[in-house]
């Protein structure tokens, strides 16, 4: 079973600039790929795993077994890490990185109903504790909903498919339910892009995922020593803005160095080999004063 692919695996590695006395956080373990990836590259400091998917977690905790000891994993949000450092009795840490969006798992698992191309219930929540889609959409206002299309997924059609989307909403229960409404709406040719960012953008709504992010680079900013480092893997050009300008800002007042003037992208072998990771984009800051 492959849980997930990670991306940029060399990158993250190097730039996290590992120390061997070092405390390091995985902020969305997932499958922990990169997690693991880390461990094997540096044996002596001490790993961090986060998530608020509890499948994640328990993947994450078998395949990890042979390295017991020098990590510890949490189901828990990022913005809450405080309380984590806290609980270990650690008063911050050297590292961290960020690999956002939905992980392959999700995709691939009808009863997650994050995807168009399985039949499941309509949930995309990450967290067994946040209100699944089909819960949300009921009490959702029409003009939310358009405006959710349109800066969440880029549609193009965003009026149309947000009022026809809001007309049935209370009879959406399925994954399959809304894949054949938004056929009804869509010429074939434009099809499976339109599918892709309508349900991208209701799940980056189910989760709360850009306000959660923002609050989230803030706490782990707020967790860094002097000279820790910052990196985040984002998919969407929403999320890779907010990253952009929360380093820009921080920059700004002197308290981050940004470490990459461009933007890291993977290889073009890396994305013959895992076409997901074509979207990928890395950005990289140090910690430069003491909070």
């Amino acid at each position: 079973m492959v849980y997930h692919q990670p991306v940029l695996v060399d990158e993250v590695i190097k730039w996290l600039n590992l120390k061997a006395s070092g405390v390091y956080c995985d902020c969305t373990v997932g499958g922990a790929g990169h997690l693991m990836a880390l461990l094997k590259s540096n044996k002596k400091a001490f790993f961090i795993g986060l998530d608020w998917d509890d499948e994640a977690i328990t993947y994450s905790s078998k395949i990890l077994k042979p390295f017991k000891g020098r990590y510890a994993l949490f189901l828990e949000n990022f913005v809450n890490i405080n309380q984590v450092l806290k609980k270990l009795k650690l008063p911050g840490i050297d590292g961290a990185l960020f690999d956002l969006g939905v992980s392959y798992h999700q995709l691939t698992t009808p009863k997650r109903g994050f995807s168009f191309e399985h039949n499941g219930p309509l949930l995309m929540n990450m967290s067994p504790y946040m209100p699944p889609l089909f819960k949300k959409l009921p009490y959702v206002k029409k003009d939310e909903l358009v405006k959710v299309l349109k800066e969440f997924g880029d549609v193009k059609n965003y009026k149309k498919l947000g009022r026809t989307i809001y007309e049935q909403r209370t009879e959406l229960k399925t994954t399959h339910q809304l894949r054949e409404l938004i056929e009804k709406m869509v010429p074939r040719r434009y099809l499976k892009k339109n599918l892709h960012k309508v349900f991208q953008a209701l799940r980056i709504w189910t989760n709360n995922e850009l306000t959660n992010l923002v609050a989230g680079l803030q706490a782990v900013f707020e967790s860094l020593k002097l000279q820790g480092r910052m990196l985040v893997i984002s998919y969407h050009s929403g999320e890779d803005r907010l990253v952009k300008n929360f380093f820009r800002e921080l920059s700004r007042q002197k308290k981050l160095k940004l470490l990459n003037k461009k933007v890291i992208r993977p290889t073009c072998a890396e994305i013959k080999e895992n076409p997901r990771a074509r979207s990928a984009r890395l950005r990289v800051a140090e910690k430069c004063v003491s909070s």
